[in-house]
């Protein structure tokens, strides 16, 4: 039986690394059915207790076990060279199931980014141990770079030249990725990997009674001949904003009065949720916690009976059965943005890097989004616009949707390659 490893990715949290982990395995899976899957998670409990599929055995691959695992490994290939094994008795089972895999996939999403330093290093361990350990390491659609900084440019470098294949998710990463100076046949640019996402491919089932009388609500709305607009929130935008002295709930607060003023309902959503904690890294709960309080004390032109709040654990499935009912999505956060471009449903992004810019690229949509330092001025007369060209944008985008959706699933001809 194969097996095949999956980092860089959860299914708890962030809900895009979601999309990405259960849109590999569905995808692996229909060139080899047979296949088990090794889940090499940041989050490896609430994996655990999340996941609903014998053959993926979770393990722990939070930034210190990285560590352990790349000493083990480095352990194993030092043995190799000198003609020996290390038995599996004296390796951890993290490193004892990587070892047999028959490759490892990388669906980090974004590494590599000088703007990132602080987490360069884990990108780094993310796939170093599968190197050593000779087992062909594949990385999946992700925005790279810039490379300016030697620290990212450096193992940056390494990575991509030492791995069996790298997808940049669009022309903006490639540029980057040509400035490497790595052999053109290492890597090719493909599509985000969560447009070649399919219902049946969710793992988890997660508050579907909530999600499904919330459906039965907006589509009420919708019946009644108000349309639905969906607004979700970035905790880590939030952060930025609050960094450069901005406030992101006032901005959204606005925009949500703004909305209502057109007589349009609101759903503000999550796209990375911890429903349980207090943490507001990965979980944009509590960014809809804090503009729900903030609407409650101070409702100005919100209409508290026209806004719908999420504030559980939802999974990709359902956010994408919800995004599905609207007219339209503001969001900060990347994977709501391909959630709802797969669904044809008109965009706009309130982002922070390239790595929105290069797949808007892909749909003629690179007026849509704005940087969240420039939101403010900037946002009001782009909801004028998708709203008044609706028809038109939607069109656009489904008419660049099939290219996207094989650019994105050819990613996986590679599985038939290892096999040859």
């Amino acid at each position: 039986m194969t097996m095949y490893a999956i980092v860089g990715g959860t299914l708890w949290g962030n809900r895009g690394a979601e999309a990405m982990v259960t849109t590999t395995i569905g995808r692996i899976r229909e060139r080899d059915s047979d296949a088990s899957f090794l889940l090499m998670s940041y989050f490896p409990d609430r994996d655990r207790e999340l996941v609903q599929d014998d053959a993926v055995q979770v393990v722990d691959a939070r930034p210190a076990r990285t560590v352990v695992q790349w000493l083990f490994s480095l352990s194993s290939r030092i043995t190799r060279i000198l003609g020996l094994r290390l038995p599996d008795s004296m390796l951890p089972s993290s490193v004892r199931s990587l070892r047999r895999c028959d490759a490892l996939f990388d669906v980090s999403g974004i590494s590599f980014h000088d703007g990132r330093l602080a987490v360069v290093a884990y990108n780094l361990m993310c796939v170093w141990p599968a190197l050593l350990l000779k087992v062909p390491v594949v990385r999946l659609s992700q925005a790279m770079g810039p490379f300016r900084h030697p620290l990212n440019r450096i193992p940056a470098r390494w990575v991509t030249s030492r791995s069996l294949h790298t997808f940049a998710r669009g022309n903006l990463t490639a540029g980057y990725v040509r400035q490497l100076g790595v052999r053109s046949d290492r890597w090719s640019i493909a599509a985000d990997l969560a447009f070649a996402y399919r219902p049946g491919d969710s793992l988890t089932s997660e508050n579907e009674e909530a999600v499904n009388k919330l459906r039965a609500h907006l589509e009420r709305i919708r019946d009644g001949g108000t349309s639905v607009v969906a607004l979700v929130p970035s905790s880590l935008v939030w952060k930025k904003m609050a960094r450069e002295g901005g406030d992101y709930v006032s901005l959204l607060h606005g925009l949500i009065g703004d909305l209502h003023q057109r007589g349009l309902h609101v759903l503000v959503m999550p796209n990375a949720t911890r429903a349980d904690t207090d943490a507001s890294r990965n979980n944009d709960i509590a960014v809809i916690r804090k503009l729900r309080e903030r609407i409650d004390t101070d409702p100005a032109n919100v209409d508290s009976d026209g806004v719908s709040y999420v504030d559980v654990d939802l999974n990709t499935a359902s956010i994408r059965s919800l995004v599905g009912l609207c007219t339209l999505l503001v969001t900060s956060r990347f994977h709501a943005m391909v959630a709802a471009l797969a669904l044809g449903v008109p965009t706009l992004v309130m982002g922070w890097s390239h790595k929105y810019e290069e797949v808007l690229d892909m749909f003629g949509s690179t007026a849509d989004a704005v940087d969240f330092s420039a939101a403010e001025k900037n946002v009001l007369p782009m909801v004028d616009r998708l709203l008044a060209e609706h028809d038109a944008v939607r069109g656009r985008i489904l008419e660049a949707l099939p290219h996207a959706v094989a650019s994105a699933e050819s990613q996986f001809e590679l599985v038939d390659r290892l096999h040859r």
